[in-house]
């Protein structure tokens, strides 16, 4: 990964997003590297401490890629942080239970060429981008319900049976959909909570996604943060 000012293409898009989850506006998702763009990397290198010249390389984009939580890993915290209270209300139904371990042994996991990945391929799917097929895969595995293709497709699915609850209370085994430009339009993703903790009273969720940089791996959002959509109870 090496973008900077005057970069066009995905890689730029994947950037514009992890900007966006991390609070940062880097203008619109719109592929192409611009001065707000470049704006917000430098500000993002200077929250986190790395060097600071307004190019996305090596340093930058790993720490995008690990700004929440590691696999297996600890979130990353500022000094001081203050008490990290786990929710006590969170429920630990075997089926939850099962979906989260479930999606667990997949951390890590990278698609292949051309969007190929095992989750599409065992539900009968192509190639394609693959979030909700992680989720899909992952719910089913545990005797959810829950197979379609998109985003958005999840969410109207949990809204049909009742269980979604917009951007409220979030659980662990909530499906969480996405809208990178904060407008909360139809969805651009979708994830399941693994975790949700408060710290210096604010609520945080942690997640598992499929398809987030190509690839399984856990994120850590504000629970009300902007690109949000809302949580739904799978079923």
């Amino acid at each position: 990964m090496l973008v900077r000012n005057g970069s066009h293409g995905a890689d730029v898009t994947r950037v514009q997003k992890e900007l966006k989850a991390a609070g940062i506006n880097p203008g619109p998702i719109d592929g192409d590297f611009g001065p707000k763009t470049r704006a917000a990397v430098i500000a993002y290198q200077k929250k986190y401490h790395l060097a600071v010249d307004g190019i996305v390389g090596p340093n930058t984009w790993r720490k995008m890629q690990t700004d929440g939580f590691e696999p297996g890993g600890s979130p990353s915290r500022p000094s001081n942080p203050g008490p990290v209270t786990n929710n006590p209300s969170a429920p630990s139904s075997s089926k939850v239970q099962t979906m989260l371990n479930e999606a667990r042994s997949h951390l890590g996991y990278h698609e292949g060429a051309g969007n190929r990945n095992k989750f599409s391929s065992a539900l009968g799917r192509p190639a394609e981008a693959w979030c909700a097929d992680f989720v899909s895969y992952v719910a089913k595995k545990a005797g959810f319900h829950v197979n379609t293709a998109s985003a958005q497709g999840v969410a109207n699915y949990l809204q049909q049976q009742g269980t979604w609850k917009g951007r409220h209370n979030p659980q662990p085994g909530d499906a969480v959909t996405f809208r990178w430009d904060g407008s909360h339009g139809w969805a651009d993703h979708v994830g399941i909570v693994e975790k949700v903790f408060t710290q210096n009273g604010r609520t945080y969720v942690q997640t598992i996604e499929g398809n987030s940089s190509d690839q399984v791996r856990r994120k850590t959002y504000p629970a009300d943060s902007s690109v949000i959509n809302g949580y739904g109870r799978m079923v």
